[in-house]
């Protein structure tokens, strides 16, 4: 069945349909009937009197004009959406969450001065729901929520760490330029041990050799260290053209953010280990591990963006969640020369994904062989991109049929066939 045909199956003609447009601190309420007549408007608050308020006057609503029930909709455009579809799963009432971009084009079709405000948006979202433009998309439970949690920190973690390594780099450029000779990143073991007390190189070149190697062990601790690269940096500051004005600021800065940095990875192993952890309690983490190539870490994040499985009934509504299904753009004659991805999905799966499909293709095996005979094909040869979304596409429902069937992955088989 057509998604949207399956979405007004579930809407009954006697349904009343409220929007919600989530605010920090009141919520506006639109509740219109299948006819789309507004049958009446509110806001309430993010607390306990607020949500009991939105129950009874959707009680008193789906009295007053007879209906069946009540379906609520909302955009999952913050976090408030979980705590308002928490209530309302508890007090089992219905929702469904609407696409924000949906919402924007739809709210600049209906006026014409592209106007926005909250009774708006609330009006757009209820006609939304109304007309089936939803998704099926409900709160994540158990190990799967805390799975998807574990996700998105050590996702945001990893970030704060990239922004710290280029703070890091910023700074140690200033007081040491050259040490990018020696270093090919700032964040090894070595070159951290350097940066946290002599990252200036006019400072550096006043020390002996041995002293200076020696406080940089004593600063470090028992960890080994790259001596020669200690050794070569300390030569190339003799002639080092590094700033010598406000070098105690500068390394008082970089001291801060390496130990930051440190924290930052402490605290990611211990987000990983958990995330680790929950995959392996659930039942699809065997069905995706058997998959050859396809790492631990990989794994988790993707079956983390992909939630409960079971809440997909195909592949395809997987591909589309990745938005990696190809997307033609054609208008009479003119034709695209290429079928790019759609990229409306969710990013984080799709980066993870990209990533996955990549060390598969350097390790060799099935997918390095897919891949090969993609870009050789005739006809029709593939760029090496393109290729790789065709691979990003299939491992999905390679993954999709293994979680589905509970069963392990079968490499003596070619790509083509397990599909």
């Amino acid at each position: 069945m057509h998604s949207l045909a399956r979405n007004l199956s579930l809407i009954k003609p006697d349904t009343l349909c409220a929007g919600v447009d989530l605010e920090r601190k009141e919520n506006q309420v639109v509740v219109i009937n299948g006819r789309a007549q507004r049958l009446g408007q509110f806001r309430f608050s993010h607390d306990e009197a607020g949500y009991s308020r939105l129950h009874e006057r959707l009680s008193k609503l789906v009295q007053r004009h007879g209906a069946s029930g009540v379906v609520v909709g909302m955009e999952p455009t913050n976090y408030y959406w979980k705590l308002l579809a928490a209530d309302l799963e508890r007090r089992q009432i219905p929702y469904r969450l609407v696409n924000a971009y949906t919402v924007r084009k739809h709210r600049e079709g209906d006026q014409i001065d592209r106007a926005k405000d909250d009774l708006r948006d609330a009006e757009v979202i209820a006609n939304l729901l109304r007309e089936g433009k939803f998704t099926q998309s409900q709160l994540l439970h158990g190990p799967h929520a805390a799975l998807r949690q574990y996700a998105v920190s050590l996702t945001r973690l990893e970030g704060d760490m990239r922004r710290r390594r280029t703070i890091i780099h910023h700074s140690a450029v200033q007081l040491f330029p050259e040490l990018g000779r020696v270093f090919r990143k700032f964040s090894g073991v070595t070159a951290l041990a350097l940066l946290r007390r002599h990252a200036a190189a006019c400072v550096m070149r006043e020390m002996p050799l041995t002293a200076f190697l020696a406080s940089v062990r004593q600063q470090h601790g028992p960890r080994r260290l790259a001596t020669a690269k200690l050794c070569q940096a300390h030569a190339l500051a003799a002639t080092s053209i590094g700033l010598q004005e406000g070098v105690e600021a500068l390394q008082l800065d970089l001291a801060v953010q390496v130990e930051l940095l440190e924290q930052l990875e402490v605290r990611r192993e211990q987000l990983e280990q958990a995330l680790l952890g929950t995959f392996r309690t659930l039942p699809e983490a065997p069905c995706l591990l058997s998959v050859p190539r396809l790492g631990a870490r990989s794994a988790a994040l993707i079956l983390a963006e992909i939630g409960d499985p079971g809440a997909f009934s195909n592949a395809q509504q997987l591909v589309k969640l990745a938005g990696v299904q190809p997307t033609p753009d054609t208008s009479g004659q003119r034709r695209s020369g290429q079928t790019p991805m759609s990229h409306k999905g969710r990013p984080r799966l799709r980066t993870v994904l990209y990533l996955s499909c990549l060390r598969m293709i350097q390790k060799g095996g099935i997918f390095a062989q897919e891949y090969a005979h993609l870009c050789v094909r005739t006809p029709h040869p593939l760029e090496k991109m393109a290729a790789i979304g065709v691979l990003m596409n299939k491992l999905l429902r390679i993954l999709w049929a293994l979680m589905h069937q509970r069963t392990l992955y079968r490499g003596d088989m070619p790509i083509s066939e397990r599909l």
